[in-house]
């Protein structure tokens, strides 16, 4: 199973999610889609196995677990916090409980962004109006351009778009023309 360049709208769509931060440290934004679990470890190539991370945290999971990713974050995070003894005068114990605490607080955002990617008004909101970039477009042009429109959305509930109007092909002597077609009239 390789990877796959995913298309625009789903990275689009995976990188807004958790308002746009990475669901592992949650501090910075997200800039990179990456596999909850790794393709290396039989993982999905699939939107559903998608989060949004910052650079350092995608680079720094790479290909690990979950659980042994967040267990070296929080490690590093508790050893630039407290100096020289990232365990605190109550040792081993301690640290496992900060560890578990923060598995927590991870597979919490981690199911709260995968709500998110099932919410189909969502899903098709990104589709429609989305689905047209190429997959080899700078996503971070993209995510400026997009995020301001997707949070009004987030705030309407991701309307549908209004229908296309109706028209007809007409011939003229200069080529084909487009004549509006009234609601009322049936084909």
């Amino acid at each position: 199973m390789g990877r796959k360049k995913h298309e625009m709208w789903v990275r689009l769509m995976v990188l807004l999610a958790n308002m746009g931060r990475c669901v592992y440290c949650d501090r910075d934004s997200s800039e990179e889609v990456d596999h909850v679990v790794p393709l290396s470890t039989k993982g999905a190539d699939h939107w559903g196995n998608l989060v949004p991370a910052c650079k350092a945290c995608n680079l720094g999971k790479s290909d690990k677990g979950l659980f042994v990713w967040v267990a070296e974050l929080t490690y590093r995070q508790r050893a630039r916090d407290s100096g020289a003894s990232p365990h605190g005068p109550k040792g081993l114990v301690w640290m496992r409980e900060h560890i578990d605490n923060a598995f927590d607080e991870v597979q919490v955002r981690i199911e709260a962004v995968k709500a998110e990617l099932d919410d189909e008004a969502r899903r098709d909101w990104f589709f429609d109006r989305y689905w047209s970039l190429g997959k080899n477009d700078p996503v971070w042009l993209w995510r400026a351009w997009v995020e301001p429109s997707a949070a009004e959305a987030r705030t309407k509930g991701y309307p549908k778009p209004p229908p296309p109007p109706r028209v007809r092909i007409t011939r003229s002597r200069l080529g084909q023309l487009l004549e509006p077609v009234s609601p009322d009239e049936t084909p």
